[in-house]
């Protein structure tokens, strides 16, 4: 975006041959304006061999310079200085420039500036006497809260009351942790007013938008203007200017003569209220192409066609567009001057009559006109839900003055009234919109999940024989955006080693699960800690699978614990040896407790330990429901391991014995 400030500029050229850099005694705020007029590459470090940070500044962006340097990679290039400089956007704030793409912007201040800035804190200070340079003709008053700034985010932050925009899944780490859920790795939407593509934003998010410091630029100040209608400042053609490329610069209200600009200046007027902010609005609340409460014609609800609603009142709810356009209906919206003029009114009653006169009132409740704050009620009367609204408006209000002032908009009077809160933070970075999420699916050793693991549950202990050497972790993430470390063979060198795996996010946030290895001679092993560490086949919710013959079972049980007793039985209750089938009973002793498993063989499903054409006849009658299996028999029958005994089982046993594939255990 172009910003061109009609100031007194320098161009300081400065030849530097010493590092470190030379400091400047004092702030310096400077902006974007390259020689093609395309914008600038943000470096890694002072010179062009250095890796992009950004995409790019466009023109005119503003930007805070921190210090000079000459070139420090040994380029040969036509930029003999650089600056490090601090400027605006998401996850990267620092960075290096070419001094030659940067002006400079002489701050100017007086002492009745400097005595009105006594009202504010410190931290506002340079930043108001940059834009009291910009425009020197506005006034900027400090409004004392009287909140404390943590419990206003606080308040902000219930879930629903303030949404963030997210249409392809690109913003998580700007969302709100209470909202999502670890089981469907999901952030919610089911937010009375929002819609699927509404997120309840993060207390830190909140806290961005919020502190006034994020927008005390050129732009963004326009959030804080006064919305009281000035005949010297805003004209019909503003009013045009904002809703260049919308539908209502095409378009005529209701198909007849006048102009949407002209019902909306007009609005204006009549009511006392700034147009250019009417004007902004309506358009973040309709979009540039026809919103589903203007179109006019409601094929869900034929009831309301000709009922409009420009301002989205009453559209919350479960279904926001019927909701909205009752409200028209209600209210006798019956055309589209009756709609804006009809909305405008009550934006004037409602808010800006109220004390909300500005548009970052309008979303932040904060204003009390009682001496005891404590009989004022806060947070709750606020027009919208989206905390970016105050944000974008400003940005097509100021839109709208430079295309009808040019330069001379930075002459013009304005009233800027700027929120001072208790205990404010040194600052309120916004957070990477980066995924956040670094929680495991799965945590597994030697290939079996860690007892009662849970992805929420970080600190974990196991038992294992004091011989082990070494152990399998194992583990998935619930995110894919993720990577986890830790993973692999790992030498286990005394009792109470701790195993960390560290799961971190796509945001670089990490969060580390921890396994405690308790070693134990097989004299204290527990039935539990035996089970727990077998390697070989699994023994899991009654079942012993992958495991064929008695020699095996029994060596994968004594392997982890030599004092354990094992004895296996067939379907007639003798003691095995050798092949086992389906059915067949493994019982584990270790002192006192036992437990007994019954063996399944995929594919075997009459107990004979074979796979054969009786096998395939029972499965085939299960199928066709003409008998009846066993809950054993039907977990062997489910060859392909999908919780389901199908036609598809039937073609595994059979190609089975057609030797065409084997059946895994």
């Amino acid at each position: 975006m172009k910003k061109i400030i009609n100031v007194m500029f320098a161009i300081i050229f400065l030849f530097v041959s010493l590092i470190p850099p030379v400091m400047a005694s004092e702030v310096r705020y400077g902006y974007v304006s390259s020689k093609k007029g395309n914008g600038i590459s943000v470096r890694a470090g002072a010179g062009i061999s250095y890796s992009k940070l950004s995409d790019g500044l466009g023109e005119g962006e503003q930007v805070k310079i921190l210090a000079e340097y000459k070139p420090d990679d040994g380029t040969n290039s036509e930029c003999s200085l650089w600056y490090k400089i601090e400027f605006d956007e998401v996850d990267i704030g620092i960075g290096y420039a070419c001094a030659d793409m940067i002006k400079l912007i002489e701050v100017q201040t007086d002492e009745e500036f400097e005595e009105s800035l006594k009202k504010f804190p410190e931290s506002y200070h340079d930043s108001l006497r940059l834009l009291h340079t910009i425009y020197p003709n506005a006034i900027f008053k400090a409004y004392d809260t009287r909140l404390d700034f943590n419990t206003v985010v606080k308040n902000e932050a219930t879930l629903g009351k303030s949404l963030i925009w997210d249409s392809n899944n690109s913003r998580d780490g700007l969302k709100h942790m209470d909202s999502y859920n670890y089981e469907t790795n999901k952030f919610s939407t089911d937010f009375s007013g929002g819609g699927s593509t509404w997120y309840a934003a993060s207390e830190e998010t909140i806290a961005y938008y919020i502190d006034p410091r994020n927008f005390l630029n050129e732009t963004r100040i326009f959030m804080f203007e006064s919305l009281s209608y000035s005949a010297s400042t805003h004209t019909l053609d503003g009013v045009s200017a904002i809703l260049t490329g919308s539908f209502m610069a095409k378009e005529k209200v209701d198909g007849g003569d006048k102009s949407f600009a002209q019902v909306i200046y007009s609005a204006g007027t009549t009511y006392k209220i700034n147009p250019y902010y009417l004007a902004s609005r309506i358009l973040q609340e309709t979009g540039y192409t026809r919103s589903a409460l203007v179109k006019g014609t409601y094929p869900n609800y034929p009831q309301f066609n000709g009922y409009y609603n420009f301002f989205n009142y009453g559209a919350d709810g479960k279904d926001v567009v019927y909701n909205g356009l009752e409200y028209a209906y209600n209210k006798g919206w019956n055309s589209e001057e009756k709609a804006i003029t009809g909305g405008s009114s009550l934006v004037g009653k409602n808010y800006i009559n109220v004390g909300q006169d500005t548009n970052y009132f309008q979303k932040w409740d904060v204003v009390c006109d009682k001496t005891n704050i404590s009989n004022c009620s806060f947070y709750s009367h606020q027009y919208m839900q989206n905390i970016e609204a105050p944000y974008s408006e400003a940005n097509s209000t100021y839109k709208g003055y430079k295309e009808i002032f040019g330069n001379k908009m930075y002459e013009q009077f304005f009233i800027f009234t700027i929120p001072v809160y208790k205990n404010m933070p040194e600052k309120s970075p916004i957070p990477s919109e980066k995924n956040p999420i670094n929680y495991l699916k799965s945590l597994t050793i030697n290939g079996k999940s860690v007892a009662n693991f849970n992805s929420l549950k970080t600190d974990y202990s196991i038992t294992l024989p004091a011989s082990t050497g070494s152990v399998n972790v194992g583990a998935s993430v619930i995110e894919s955006r993720s990577s986890v470390g830790g993973t692999g063979d790992v030498k286990i060198t005394k009792d109470g080693q701790v195993i960390p795996v560290t799961v971190t996010a796509q945001n670089g946030d990490k969060l580390v699960y921890n396994i405690t290895v308790n070693l134990t001679d097989a004299e204290s092993m527990t039935l539990d800690d035996t089970i727990n560490n077998i390697k070989s086949g699994t023994f899991k919710d009654g079942y012993v699978t992958g495991l064929t013959n008695t020699s095996t079972i029994i060596k994968a049980v004594t392997d982890v614990n030599a004092l354990a007793d094992v004895k296996i039985t067939d379907l007639n209750g003798k003691e095995a040896n050798g092949s086992v089938g389906t059915g067949y009973k493994v019982t584990i002793t270790v002192g006192d407790e036992s437990k007994t498993f019954e063996v399944v063989i995929y594919g075997d499903t009459n107990g004979d330990g074979e796979i054969d054409i009786l096998d395939l006849l029972r499965v085939q009658k299960h199928i066709l429901k003409a008998s009846t299996l066993n809950e054993t028999q039907i977990k062997a029958s489910d060859v392909s391991k999908d919780g389901t005994v199908d036609i598809l089982d039937l073609l595994k046993v059979q190609k089975h014995i057609l030797g065409a594939s084997t059946i895994k255990q």
